[in-house]
């Protein structure tokens, strides 16, 4: 075919539908405005009836793709990374399909297409993007067939395209098991902005985890190695806080990497964690964390740090214990710290009860927030005040885990106990489907640990006081009885049962292709390489595994090719043909391989008459036994070949 063929109207539109597909999931990650534009470009094409599509001139791609640039660095600040970089490709994609004329242009687009499905991985590789991208593959292949065989109707060219995507996928899984996996990502560039999601280690206030509270997305999930504990032992520690300035909680200025000795009262939990990416190096762990893994630390705050942030999907075993003891703490005269002259009401409260234990301290505490009419509510009033415990604890007295935990925490340091603020989530939601926890974003949760002379560090929740339903039944069903329902994200509504089952059966789909493909790393594929008895990629045994797995592969494509490509089998009317057909040689009578039976036949009695009435019998019977499948014809054909001279 020559590479100067013009591509028809039809075609340049199919490419132009093919480059929507292809961009689609990069559209998606974009700003909405440049989003927009792109978008509109590409729509724009694609609805050009074919006389204006052949009049567009060349040199608007060229103005085209100097607007795009211009956009995208309004847009990302920048031109290169992993944000910037993607937006120009797509930007010149789409100006590449306006100059498209030729069918080398076609090649070039085509090429652009699959680069293009590929980096769509940068942005994640959920079920759907990986459906998205299967998609875009078998489309741009179908096209391609198209383009080099125009004859090839849709439905033909999609089947062979589907045919030979599916025989790629034995060397596909070959090549994502055995090939060398890279510790960490290509796109991991240096000083790439990526925004953060869930919990913020910087600093806790109340109303910081509302937005949280309405989202309900994953954080993570749990599936435990055995009987789960109950849902009010579910508390997953995150950051911690112990500096308060009067409104807003910060974590520790100086954190030592020794945690004080930890002596576990509980038994132990062993489960494993796969933590969403939230661009911040802590890990979750159920409080209290005692195994944990060895690229993690859990410091002086009891707070689990890893080696680095976490921008990827991270999976990790860990055990805890629900009740422990810590010994040897230091450093807890920064736990009573409070500004000066704030507080008044609470500083005097807390006062009264200063010759009790501070065991007692903290009961009276939660006694006091018991009987005084406190109510959990998603929507509390403003605290504009400066004494704003004062104004949370005498005045509006509503509120939800930050008001409380907050609150309790000044009261006991103003009643001359250590505490400080943990945050994470509580509880979680069972999938029955996967058997694991999913643990939400809405769970996001905080409590309050004081200090305490023989204990050390204990969890009090001052949420359980006021509301224990919150803490006992789960956050959905905390504020079911309060009519705050409508409050609630829509996984979280009581009112959606049909969606919730939907949607526990789907992220259960998620998860398992989280655990199998997403969570396939460097070290899960070390660690089958040692099962199957091989310690390094560049030995023998793995170029034996590999090697061995490739021949299998493409000894079975040459032996699906031959069994397809081998003539069919000679039926038995046939073969008493072609017999027939031998004998006549002769006669000098060969049969053409365009001449039918009948054909042959009047061609051969015209040569020999005296065979015509031998002749006519074989072939009638010949017709008869091999396209009407008459078995008496066969035999009868059998007879009169024999008996032929």
């Amino acid at each position: 075919m020559s590479m100067s063929r013009q591509l028809s109207p039809q075609e340049q539109q199919q490419l132009g539908m093919l480059m929507l597909l292809v961009c689609l999931p990069h559209l998606i990650m974009q700003t909405p405005w440049l989003s927009g534009l792109l978008g509109m470009t590409l729509l724009t094409y694609c609805g050009l009836s074919p006389q204006w599509r052949t009049q567009i001139p060349r040199h608007l791609s060229l103005l085209l793709a100097i607007l795009s640039l211009l956009l995208v660095n309004q847009a990302h600040q920048t031109l290169i990374g992993r944000e910037g970089g993607v937006a120009v490709l797509i930007a010149l994609c789409i100006s590449k399909l306006y100059e498209t004329r030729s069918i080398r242009d076609a090649h070039a687009m085509l090429l652009l297409a699959f680069f293009t499905t590929g980096i769509s991985f940068l942005h994640g590789q959920a079920p759907w993007q990986a459906a998205l991208a299967g998609l875009a593959l078998l489309a741009t292949v179908s096209i391609a067939l198209r383009l080099e065989n125009k004859v090839l109707i849709l439905g033909i060219s999609i089947k062979a395209a589907f045919i030979i995507c599916l025989q790629a996928i034995p060397l596909a899984i070959l090549l994502f098991v055995l090939f060398p996996r890279l510790p960490a990502p290509l796109w991991s560039l240096p000083n790439e902005k990526a925004a953060r999601t869930g919990l913020s280690g910087d600093k806790m206030s109340p109303g910081s985890l509302n937005q949280l509270i309405q989202d309900d997305r994953i954080a993570f999930r749990a599936e435990f190695n055995g009987t789960a504990p109950a849902q009010s032992q579910l508390y997953w520690r995150g950051p911690v806080f112990n500096q308060f300035d009067g409104q807003s909680w910060l974590p520790a200025t100086t954190n030592s990497s020794t945690p004080p000795p930890i002596i576990a009262r509980g038994t132990q939990v062993n489960y494993s964690i796969t933590l969403e990416p939230h661009q911040q190096n802590w890990l979750l762990a159920l409080d209290l964390p005692t195994q944990f893994p060895q690229s993690a630390m859990l410091n002086s705050q009891l707070q689990l740090i890893y080696r680095s942030p976490i921008n990827q999907r991270l999976r990790y075993t860990a055990s805890s214990t629900l009740h422990w003891q810590t010994l040897g703490d230091t450093g807890i005269a920064a736990d009573l710290q409070l500004p000066p002259s704030l507080n008044p009401k609470t500083r005097s409260l807390a006062q009264s009860w200063l010759q009790q234990s501070p065991a007692q301290r903290v009961q009276s505490g939660l006694q006091w927030l018991k009987t005084q009419h406190f109510s959990y509510t998603l929507t509390p009033p403003l605290l504009q005040k400066p004494d704003r415990i004062d104004e949370f604890l005498f005045e509006s007295k509503q509120g939800y885990c930050e008001h409380y935990a907050s609150a309790f925490a000044v009261l006991m340091r103003a009643a001359n106990v250590p505490a400080r603020i943990v945050t994470g989530y509580q509880g979680g939601q069972f999938n029955p489907n996967g058997n694991y926890y999913m643990i939400r974003q809405a769970d996001a949760h905080a409590w309050v640990e004081v200090w305490l002379p023989e204990q050390g560090w204990q969890r009090v929740d001052p949420t359980f006081v006021v509301a224990p339903s919150r803490i006992e039944n789960g956050f959905d069903n905390s504020f079911a009885y309060r009519g705050q329902n409508d409050a609630l994200p829509s996984l979280l509504s009581r009112d959606a049962i049909f969606i919730k089952a939907m949607r526990l059966q789907l992220d259960a789909w998620v998860n398992h292709w989280n655990q199998w493909v997403i969570a396939y790393d460097s070290q899960r594929q070390l660690n089958l390489l040692q099962r199957l008895g091989i310690n390094d990629v560049l030995s023998w045994t793995f170029l034996l595994y590999f090697g061995g797995g490739l021949l299998i592969i493409l000894g079975g494509f040459l032996l699906y090719f031959l069994s397809n490509n081998r003539a069919p089998p000679t039926d038995m009317a046939s073969q008493l043909f072609a017999r027939y057909c031998k004998k006549l040689h002769r006669y000098q009578l060969y049969k053409a391989p365009h001449e039918t039976a009948s054909q042959f036949a009047a061609r051969c009695q015209i040569a020999r008459p005296e065979l015509a009435a031998s002749m006519i019998e074989i072939t009638d019977l010949y017709l008869a036994a091999r396209y009407a499948q008459d078995p008496t014809a066969l035999a009868q054909l059998k007879i009169a070949i024999k008996r032929f001279a």
